[in-house]
């Protein structure tokens, strides 16, 4: 599609599956020399070949790395597994869960497990790849995946919300603690997109037709799209974005 990513090595977490093998294929699509998946399982929620299998395919090198984000010892190897490649330019802290019960009162375990997944896997993808990019010198981005849910708050989801909101100031303020190294800390917003996730969470999924019908351009989003705007803020052609949260709803919270 474009070589906006060319020689660049991207990792992603939560990418066998979903928005994250959209972020990874995508990658791929804009020129990576090297993709990096990261996921419990290499096997896609939806079916299919593994996300592995299709970014070879289109001649870029991948690699599989089964990875649990809330345990930092396994993102460590995570982003030192793209040494193999000259080290990680592009890291893509995707992964995350919803709650099948999610509201005010949302129980203290669910809560927990949700904020280990939702905030301390996005934390230690972060801290992993800013850590090697400052040890080999090089700039890099890092991209943190919020929701439109971080932006506006939903009754149906309180600790979901609640993780996404500090997914978002966490990237601004890893973008004040980072950019004297030359190292660019953003976050993707995504909206109402059409993933296995989305329609096997029963209260989201009831939502979506009323979100596709109240959304200015009258649709729900697609994978690729959030995909291609990870893309951009990997390359140079945001080479001065930083500390923000890009939305990619749209227009959904424009007009509610």
């Amino acid at each position: 599609m474009s070589d906006i990513l060319t020689d660049k090595v991207v990792v992603v977490t939560g990418a066998a599956s979903g928005i994250g093998r959209a972020i990874a294929v995508s990658a791929a699509q804009h020129g990576a020399k090297a993709v990096i998946i990261a996921d419990l399982t290499e096997t896609p929620l939806e079916g299919g070949a593994p996300a592995v299998q299709e970014i070879e395919g289109l001649g870029v090198a991948a690699r599989f790395v089964r990875t649990d984000v809330t345990q930092r010892v396994q993102v460590d190897a995570l982003v030192e597994a793209a040494s193999e490649f000259g080290g990680v330019d592009v890291m893509v802290c995707n992964a995350g869960i919803t709650l099948r019960s999610d509201g005010a009162d949302v129980s203290e375990e669910d809560f927990h497990r949700l904020m280990a997944v939702n905030l301390d896997g996005v934390l230690f993808g972060a801290q992993a790849a800013a850590r090697q990019m400052k040890n080999r010198g090089k700039a890099g981005s890092i991209v943190l995946m919020g929701s439109m849910g971080g932006i506006v708050g939903a009754g149906f989801t309180v600790a979901y919300s609640t993780s996404k909101g500090g997914v978002v100031l966490m990237a601004k303020a890893l973008a004040d603690a980072l950019g004297p190294d030359g190292i660019r800390v953003n976050a993707v917003c995504p909206g109402t997109i059409d993933t296995h996730l989305l329609r096997t969470t029963p209260d989201v999924a009831a939502a979506a037709k009323k979100f596709a019908e109240r959304t200015p351009l009258r649709r729900i989003g697609k994978p690729s799209e959030i995909g291609d705007a990870v893309a951009y803020l990997g390359s140079d052609l945001s080479s001065y974005v930083s500390g923000t949260a890009l939305i990619v709803d749209g227009g959904l919270t424009s007009v509610v």
